[in-house]
Parts: structure tokens; sequence; C-alpha cells
């Protein structure tokens, strides 16, 4: 079945792509079409932890942590819903002398980036967070503006303002088998019928990213991986709630508040890519006991709650951990959040319909978001963001 041409087509409903196609018709793109091969948010999207940080490890990382964090807040009052969004505050917690020294340069970047971040003395800590062990680590740096955002609520304020459009269509259970050239644009071939369109954006993520880019003979450095997330219904009595998040870097785990109880995401750093195709995972139970007595003696209010729900996902990652915002051929973008889909998801969609708009990417770095960074002799005077989850080195 022939359907009607588009100027954009988004590959991809989950939240890079849904911000993406509401970004290109705030911006007056045109036709837009989104097709999804499953339902809107239905894969990384909906079983992510929507930890919204601003406090990243280089400069694009901060950036799109604060504009994700004012577009979440916008668009919830352009809806008249709540935004999902929730500010509790964030400790990044150095356990070593070496993540101390690099946490503390990181503060001054985060300042000149227009973030309000400080260096927290475990002393002060103990005073603002009595909850924590202080005595495990050398200090934190602290953003008080930083939260959380629900994926649920996310997932449906971004869904309903792409149907609210009247230049954006949304196409569900619409896989994209192919993408060919068709003069000066594209051809898509999906389970739905062929669409044409003046351009397509691949916002395909974990598992659709590399596969679509594929198509059309670009290679994409992105791949999925196994991250764990359990919760806890009720904190002990006694215990603050709700209390600040917390990320211990250097053991690949955060804490933050779930309802009346608490959350934790995980991510063994030694961990493969995962290439069965599949969102949902098989949690690894031993893996996760490895790391509880961690969490447990860190926060103690954590000790020996049961566990009300655990799950396993796959999530994104790119080798630096940043971003690709590009257009890797004429007309073909690439758009993948390095791991960081509902921290980034709102700006990456912002600067991507910014790029296929303007024909730019204004106010971030080129070589943090550009695909051919990945081909290039890496530069020795760069220092890699290191704010981020352990993710597999292939």
């Amino acid at each position: 079945m022939e359907r009607e041409a588009y100027d954009v087509l988004v590959v991809g409903g989950g939240n890079l792509g849904l911000w993406t196609a509401y970004e290109l018709s705030r911006r007056g793109a045109g036709r837009v079409a989104v097709c999804e091969r499953g339902w809107c948010g239905g894969g990384a999207t909906i079983r992510s932890a929507g930890v919204v940080r601003q406090q990243g490890g280089s400069e694009t990382a901060v950036k799109l942590g604060r504009l994700s964090r004012e577009l979440y807040l916008r668009l919830g009052e352009e809806l008249e819903l709540d935004s999902g969004f929730v500010q509790t505050g964030y400790y990044i917690l150095a356990e070593t002398e070496e993540e101390r020294e690099g946490f503390r340069r990181l503060v001054e970047l985060r300042r000149e980036a227009g973030i309000e971040n400080d260096w927290v003395e475990p002393g002060e800590g103990r005073r603002r967070f009595p909850g924590l062990d202080w005595d495990r680590y050398l200090g934190a740096t602290y953003t008080a503006d930083d939260g959380y955002v629900h994926p649920p609520v996310a997932a449906r304020n971004a869904a309903y303002a792409v149907l609210s459009a009247d230049d954006v269509d949304l196409f569900e259970m619409c896989r994209v088998e192919a993408v060919e050239e068709a003069g000066s644009g594209w051809r898509v071939l999906t389970g739905r019928g062929i669409f044409e369109a003046e351009r397509v954006v691949d916002a395909g993520g974990p598992r659709g990213a590399r596969e679509v880019a594929g198509m059309v003979d670009v290679e994409v450095p992105v791949m999925a991986t196994r991250h764990q997330i359990v919760t806890f219904p009720r904190l002990p009595e006694g215990a603050e709630h709700p209390f600040p998040l917390l990320f211990v870097v250097g053991k690949g785990y955060y804490v933050r508040p779930e309802e009346r109880g608490a959350l934790v995401g995980m991510s063994n750093p030694l961990e493969a890519a995962d290439r069965s195709g599949d969102y949902q995972l098989a949690f690894d139970r031993e893996y996760y006991e490895s790391l509880r007595p961690d969490w447990e003696a860190a926060f103690p209010a954590l000790a020996g709650l049961p566990v009300s729900r655990s799950w396993a996902a796959s999530i994104d990652y790119t080798p630096d951990h940043l971003p690709i915002i590009d257009e890797a051929r004429e007309g073909f973008y690439v758009l993948a959040a390095g791991g960081h889909g509902m921290m980034w998801g709102p700006a990456l969609g912002y600067k991507m319909a910014e790029l296929v708009v303007e024909g730019r990417v204004g106010d971030l770095p080129p070589d943090e978001i550009d695909l051919g960074r990945f081909s290039r002799e890496p530069d020795p005077d760069r220092v890699p963001d290191t704010i981020a989850l352990p993710f597999p080195k292939d």
C-alpha cells in the first residue's frame, strides 16, 4: 500500500523519536511521520529509571541535561498535565582520590555551562544527608535541581504532544523493513505500507539505530547492553523520604526515591553487548546479590528490604557515552542517546530538529556529537566523560 509523501519520516517512537517529531512540528518542518515497530514508548523508554541529571562529565552532557530538564517541565505546562519530573537533588559520590580530583574539576565545567553545582565534603554531607554513610566517600558533587522523571508519564506526554500536532502522523506496529533512495528523497518500506519522505531520521534506539542505518550503508556504533532495576515498596520508619538521588559511579549503581520506597539501578562492568534483539532481558540475580551489600552499607535504610519489582532491560550505548546528532548522508540523519535516552531525550529531539530545519546544531561541540568522530584518531587532549554507567568496551 502506498502512503502519502512526508517532509520528514522519523524511525522510532521512543523518547528520542517522539521528541524529535514534536520539535520538528514546533519548528514548522512540514508533514512528519513517526514509524514505531511496537507501541510508542514501549521499548527502552518505559523500562528505564528516568534519571534526569545535569551533572555530566562533558560540555555536551551538561548542556543536554540542563535543556532536557527545562523541556520536560515546559511540555507539562503546555499540555496542562503533570510533567512527571520530580526534583530531589543529586549526589555523585567519589570513592577514590582520582575520582575526587576529577569530580572537583567537573564542578567548574558545569558552572561555566550554567549549572549550579557544588563540591560537598563528607562532613557537610553528613549534615545535609545523614542517612548516607559518608565515611565510605571522599566527597560528592551536588546539584539541587536534578531529579528524575516517571517514564510512563514522560512517554504519555510526548505521545500526546505528537498526536495533538496537526502536521504529525503516528504509526504504531509499523516496523521499517527497508530504506531506499528515491530521487531526491527516500522510500521507506514498512509493515504498514510504503512511505515517501524527503528526509529520514533514524532514532531507532538500542535495537533499531544500527539496523536502520545499515539499510543505507551507514555504520552506527550503537549497541545494546543489559541494565537492571529493582524497587523497594517502603523505607523503614523514620528514614528520610523523599531523599536525594545518589550515584556511586565506580560501582555502577544509583538510588532514587520511588513512591514511598526506593529504586536502585545497576550495570555490570563485565557485561557484554546484547545481540538478542529483545528489550526485556533475563535478570542477573547473582550480580544483584553481589552488589546489594554495598548499597545496603552505603544507605542503611535499604538493608533487608523486600523487593517490590525487578527487571532487566536493554540500554543503548556508544563507545564514548556521548550522543550522535548528525546527517550521515544527504537527507538521512542519525540520532542516538549514548545510554541516556530519558536523561537527554527532549534535548536530543530539540537538537535534531534544529539540524534538520536549520542545517546546524548550535551550542554543542561538533566533535562530541558527530558520527565521524568514531573513525578519526582520538584526540589525546580530550578528557573522556566518566560520569556514566559502565558500558561494554566493544
